[in-house]
């Protein structure tokens, strides 16, 4: 994988587990996602036995199309032991069976749920090299929202109209929703922890079973992109720095992923925001208070806080105050509450 933690070559542990696996040793399955275009669903195969079609289609796999969620130093191990052997005992090494577990088309919000919960008891891959890790799956869970147009990080082009997002801003706007709070200092491991800990919460619920207990539930993160393009589409190009500011993109997201946790205010959270969008549909920036939002940021003073920190949590703020009042505040009054609450 392109992006991915360290390698760990020098520990003691890992050295031992590569003469281990020269010996034979077996190791726990490797668990990967594969995102595969089947002609049947994943579960007929099984159910008719038709086991050679399935592994017809899986290979023809390319590597872009398999994530690791769990075992990544595992395989970096395997990695660097077959380029420690040669001959007949690479040949013999090679030869060994590998036990895979493999994950088909399954959501991305299953996929980030099951790689959290997974790492969440080793630690040694901070919440944000996850996301980042996620990110290229992301792209492919999003692709089929409308209006949508993601940028990668050697993309060329520039968001020049509504609707178009870098990688690296929906992969912060991920984080600061599965985690609910605008300003993280994951240098605090036991923040780092609580914060883990609370991201599987979020996506354990979202990624459980529907209202009828059968189906799946909506991915919570992509219903929110889908609700943050329309938006974007409806504030128009005349605002393009407003969602295109990441302060604004991840004082929001957070703001709503604080909610999705709430017993209580949760079901207050999506009533209030499709309001909101039904507002600015009808009424355009102005319903928003993209002005007003502007005029508090610009009276920030920079040499008592920093900027972005404090607009980050003014945009939470005031976004909380909206979905809390179930959408009968004005987002111009919620603006100037979220600024008072930092005098």
């Amino acid at each position: 994988m392109s992006i991915q933690r360290g390698i760990i070559k020098g520990t003691k542990a890992y050295a031992t587990l590569r003469s281990d696996l020269k010996r034979g040793c077996v190791l726990p399955p490797i668990v990967l996602a594969v995102t595969l275009e089947l002609r049947r669903a994943p579960a007929d195969y099984f159910a008719d036995t038709d086991l050679a079609g399935l592994s017809e289609a899986l290979s023809c796999l390319t590597a872009p199309q398999v994530y690791i969620i769990d075992g990544l130093q595992r395989t970096n191990a395997l990695r660097q032991t077959a380029a420690e052997l040669a001959d007949d005992a690479l040949e013999q090494f090679l030869g060994r069976p590998l036990r895979i577990e493999v994950w088909l088309n399954i959501p991305f919000g299953a996929v980030a749920y099951r790689m959290l919960l997974l790492n969440a008891g080793q630690r040694p891959m901070s919440v944000k090299q996850q996301v980042e890790v996620l990110s290229s799956k992301l792209v492919d869970d999003l692709a089929d929202i409308p209006h949508l147009s993601i940028f990668r990080a050697n993309d060329a082009r520039r968001r020049a109209q509504p609707g178009q997002f870098s990688l690296s801003k929906l992969a912060q706007a991920l984080q600061a929703w599965l985690q609910g709070q605008p300003n993280l200092d994951l240098r605090n491991t036991v923040m780092e922890e609580l914060l883990a800990d609370s991201a599987i919460n979020v996506l354990g619920n979202s990624a459980g079973a529907g209202n009828d207990g059968e189906g799946p539930a909506e991915d919570g993160f992509k219903k929110f992109v889908n609700w943050l393009v329309e938006l974007d589409l409806a504030v128009g190009a005349d605002h393009l720095h407003f969602l295109g500011n990441e302060t604004a993109l991840l004082g929001i997201a957070a703001a709503v992923g604080s909610l999705e946790r709430s017993e209580k205010l949760s079901k207050r959270l999506w009533p209030s925001l499709t309001e909101l969008l039904d507002q600015v549909k009808l009424n355009g920036a102005d319903a928003i208070a993209v002005s007003t939002f502007e005029r508090l940021r610009q009276g920030i003073d920079s040499s008592k806080e920093n900027v972005g920190v404090a607009t980050r949590e003014m945009v939470f703020v005031a976004f909380k105050e909206f979905i809390r009042d179930g959408g009968d505040t004005p987002m111009e009054e919620c603006w100037q509450i979220a600024a008072a609450s930092k005098a």
